[in-house]
């Protein structure tokens, strides 16, 4: 870069500025005070020593060295209460970058404009470069965090949707009269998936398959736990996977957590549930629980549980108060060892302890391991700190790029984990287990007749009389 152009800018500027205000000084007269000062209050308040000789330049370069990052500053306090919001907003981490930018290049300009402006003085040498290196040491952290914003906004960017307001699944209406009046334009239903996979790795079997459904107005929540060996789940009629099931998913032994595998196997289904840039498998295993739940699917979110284990200790663990002991299973490679089991009473978690705690089925059953998702998700979003979430993004954004995918956009995926985190407002827990039915051999119809009565206590807060 050629030593001369900031000063050749900041001439060129200057007479403009004068060209417009007035004649420039001449070239003669010395500019007044102490360098070292000026250097000084350039370095903090850059623009303030240049307002006398060049006022144009010198607003210009206080507004984007102090009064932008100040803005911006305050305008992050007002919304503190949404911090993970703004933490996952890639427009808001772009204005990061620019603002760091901006704060850095505003200083050396205003330490370059104080060498012009004393340029021939004794000791300029020494001074300049003395002012020039504290500027670009103050570029450093200010660069690294400008460069972990990007890296977010680049994880966000790939992690989270658009937010566009498509639903995955829409059921048609078959005008049957079932008792049960649900206006699905009220409701939010959210498909959270759960997958046994490593980061990276999306041909994964979904254990956890949660359906989270939230009135839009008062925030009533209820989650209905899907089991993963809910058999035959059916399709749309005329979507490839009617075509190729007609009565209901049977490959690999019918099992629905495996939709997900089948799916990433085959090229031409990849092809059709890709289209307009969404994940494939989960959109087809969104397809199909819609459908058979005759429920609409507005959102899915997928996480690989293994790397999820990072993304809990960067937010500091969870706390979950255990009734009974429950064992764990063995550690998932690479995790710490832990112990046989955990509980009664509280007991805190690290990433590692919980994620095998939501996985443990030696001890009792699939079914309660269902519940103890729920319980975990509930926890997760009741205890996770919009400050804890921000400091701990910059560890996990490699861990979230691979280990999460979701048609939510940030700010969708913040509201959601706000539901999550009020407990008064998650009304119901189900899960759609014995006695209430039969997985292996599924009655669809009372399946429907379930999910209608939990929507329509979301609706309008009448209990489905399910919920246990």
């Amino acid at each position: 870069m050629d030593p001369q152009r900031p000063t050749q800018a900041l001439d060129r500027l200057a007479a403009f500025e004068h060209g417009i205000g007035g004649s420039a000084p001449s070239a003669a007269q010395p500019a007044a005070g102490s360098p070292g000062l000026q250097f000084a209050t350039s370095i903090v308040l850059p623009g303030l020593a240049a307002l006398r000789r060049r006022p144009l330049i010198g607003i210009l370069l206080f507004t984007l060295g102090v009064a932008v990052p100040v803005v911006l500053a305050a305008w992050v306090f007002s919304r503190r209460d949404d911090l993970i919001g703004m933490a996952l907003d890639q427009q808001f981490l772009s204005s990061i970058v620019a603002v760091g930018a901006a704060v850095v290049v505003a200083r050396v300009a205003a330490v370059t404009e104080v060498a012009v402006a004393f340029r021939g003085r004794a000791g300029m040498w020494w001074r300049t470069s003395f002012a020039s290196l504290v500027a670009l040491a103050l570029a450093v952290p200010v660069g690294m965090f400008a460069m972990q914003s990007n890296e977010a906004r680049t994880a966000v960017g790939n992690v989270f949707g658009d937010g566009d307001g498509s639903s995955i699944y829409v059921p048609e209406n078959d005008g049957a009269d079932d008792g049960v009046s649900v206006d699905p334009e009220a409701i939010t239903n959210i498909l959270l998936l759960g997958g046994d996979a490593g980061p990276g790795r999306w041909g994964m079997r979904t254990d956890t398959m949660i359906l989270v459904s939230i009135h839009d107005a008062t925030g009533r929540t209820a989650l209905l736990s899907i089991p993963r060996n809910l058999t035959r789940l059916r399709f749309p009629p005329g979507t490839p996977m009617a075509g190729r099931f007609p009565d209901g998913f049977d490959a690999y032994q019918g099992l629905t957590n495996a939709v997900f595998t089948y799916v990433s196997g085959d090229e031409a289904l990849m092809s059709h549930y890709g289209e307009g840039g969404r994940l494939p498998q989960p959109a087809a295993l969104a397809e199909g629980i819609g459908y058979s739940l005759d429920v609409e699917i507005d959102d899915y979110s997928l996480v690989n549980m293994q790397g999820f284990t990072e993304i809990i200790d960067a937010v500091g663990g969870v706390t979950l108060e255990l009734s009974d002991s429950v064992a764990l299973p063995p550690s998932l490679p690479g995790e710490r060892e832990l112990p046989s089991s955990i509980g009664p009473g509280m007991v805190e978690m690290d990433g590692a302890m919980a994620i095998a705690y939501v996985r443990s089925r030696s001890g009792d059953s699939d079914y309660s391991r269902m519940g103890r998702q729920r319980q975990l998700l509930a926890a997760l979003g009741s205890q996770v700190s919009g400050s804890d979430a921000v400091a701990g993004f910059s560890k996990v954004t490699g861990t979230l790029d691979d280990s999460m995918r979701t048609s939510l956009s940030g700010g969708e995926f913040s509201d959601l984990l706000d539901r999550l985190g009020d407990n008064a407002a998650i009304g119901e827990s189900i899960g759609l287990t014995p006695p209430l039915i039969e997985p292996g051999n599924a009655d669809y119809d009372e399946i429907r007749r379930i999910v209608d009565a939990v929507q329509n206590y979301v609706l309008t807060g009448t209990p489905s009389g399910y919920a246990t």
